[in-house]
């Protein structure tokens, strides 16, 4: 069970750094519109695709790591 919480926090923490800096920009980019923004993760936007993903992928690890 430990190597499985250790796998999948190590996996969300990557899905999340590519979800993050590849898919909300190329998203943003297919708008026909032109799409002119920004996006860092101290904005609203990273704070709720990057921040709260890498929160849990980190708690999993900690508690992977925690737990015998």
């Amino acid at each position: 069970m430990k190597a499985l919480i250790l796998t999948f926090g190590l996996f969300l923490a990557a899905g999340t750094i590519v979800w993050f800096f590849y898919f909300v920009p190329l998203g943003c980019s297919m708008n026909t519109t032109g799409c002119k923004d920004q996006f860092t993760v101290w904005s609203r936007v990273g704070l709720f695709h990057f921040w709260m993903p890498f929160a849990v992928a980190a708690c999993a690890v900690a508690y992977g790591l925690r737990r015998s």
